[in-house]
C-alpha cells in the first residue's frame, strides 16, 4: 500500500465534527480566516476572549483588530500584543500565522492561533520593592539568622512558622517604572499594617517581598491569616491599575521544610504555580 493512500484512508477516517470539538477544548486560540479577512471558524477560547458568541463572530471582518496587522504583514512572523478583554484585565497574546493551501496549492485561507502568554509576562517581570523602603535582603545574615532563630523556638513550642513570598506584577514594562511607583508603596504600607512586631518583611533577589509570620499555633489559624492579608492586598489592587496582579505562595514550617533556605525556595516554588496557574494564593 503506497503512502498516498495510507494518507487519503486517514484523512476520510478524521471526522471534521470530531476534530471541532476537540479543537473547542484547547485552551489555545483557533481562528480561520478567509483571504477578505472574515472569520470562518473559530475555537470556543478566541470566542471567549473577544466576549461574543461564535455565532456572532462568523462572518465577521477582523474579529480583533490586530488581526488585520497580521493579514498585510509580508513575513510571517509572530506577533505578541497587549489586548483589553471583557470582564478581565488585559492579555498578552501571542499570535501566529500560517497560510491555507487549497487543492490548487493557492493560499484560499488563513489560520490564525493565539497563546496566552500573560501569565509568563507576570512571572518574568515583577514589579520589585522600591528602594525606598529598605527593606533588607532576605540573603542578609541577620535576617537568616532571625529566621533560623524562629524555626528553632516553633519547634521547641510546636507551632507553625509561615513563610510567604509575594509578587506584584502589571502590563507594558513602560508603564511600570512611573504609573505602578503608587501601587508598590502601597504594597509595602499594607503590609506592614498587617505583620506583627516579631514578623519579618524582607525582599528577594526575584523582585518578590517575604514575610514570615511566627507563633501560629493550629493549621486553621495558617489560613485566616492568608485570607486576611490577601483580602487586605486584593483591596489594594482594585483601588489600582486594572492590570494589577497580586500571588502568594505559602510554604509552612515543619510540613513544607526546616530550615530558612528550604521554605524561601518552596514559598517561591509556590509563587510560580501561583502565577502560572493564575491563582491568588498557592500552598506548596
Amino acid at each position: 500500500m503506497s503512502a498516498s493512500s495510507t494518507e487519503q484512508k486517514t484523512v476520510q477516517a478524521v471526522n471534521p465534527q470530531h476534530l471541532y470539538a476537540l479543537m473547542d477544548q484547547l485552551p489555545e486560540l483557533i481562528l480561520v480566516l478567509s483571504l477578505d479577512g472574515t472569520c470562518s471558524w473559530c475555537n470556543l477560547a478566541f470566542a471567549r476572549l473577544t466576549g461574543k458568541s461564535r455565532e456572532v463572530l462568523l462572518g465577521k471582518a477582523y474579529p480583533l483588530p490586530v488581526l488585520r496587522e497580521l493579514m498585510v504583514t509580508d513575513e510571517r512572523k509572530d506577533l505578541e500584543r497587549w489586548l483589553e478583554v471583557p470582564d478581565s484585565s488585559p492579555r498578552l497574546i501571542r499570535f501566529e500565522v500560517t497560510p491555507g493551501v487549497g487543492d490548487d496549492e493557492a493560499i484560499d485561507s488563513v489560520l490564525i492561533t493565539g497563546r496566552d502568554m500573560t501569565p509568563l509576562y507576570r512571572l518574568q517581570h515583577p514589579l520589585a520593592p522600591l528602594s525606598e523602603d529598605n527593606l533588607p535582603p532576605a540573603a542578609d545574615m541577620k535576617v537568616r539568622a532571625r529566621l533560623e532563630h524562629s524555626l528553632q523556638r516553633a519547634q521547641r513550642a510546636q507551632e507553625y512558622v509561615v513563610f510567604l513570598s509575594l509578587q506584584l506584577s502589571g502590563q507594558q514594562p513602560e508603564q511600570a517604572e512611573g504609573c505602578y511607583n503608587n501601587s508598590l508603596r502601597r504594597m509595602s504600607q499594607v503590609l506592614q499594617e498587617q505583620i506583627r512586631k516579631g514578623d519579618t518583611l524582607a525582599r528577594l533577589d526575584s523582585g518578590a517581598w517575604l514575610v514570615v509570620l511566627e507563633q501560629i499555633d493550629c493549621p486553621e489559624a495558617i489560613e485566616r491569616v492568608i485570607n486576611k492579608l490577601a483580602a487586605a492586598l486584593e483591596q489594594m489592587q482594585q483601588a489600582d491599575l486594572p492590570g494589577l496582579c497580586i500571588n502568594i505562595g505559602v510554604a509552612v514550617s515543619p510540613d513544607d521544610g526546616l530550615t530558612a533556605d528550604e521554605l524561601i525556595d518552596r514559598s517561591e516554588q509556590a509563587l510560580h504555580r501561583s502565577i502560572m496557574l493564575e491563582e491568588r494564593v498557592y500552598y506548596f
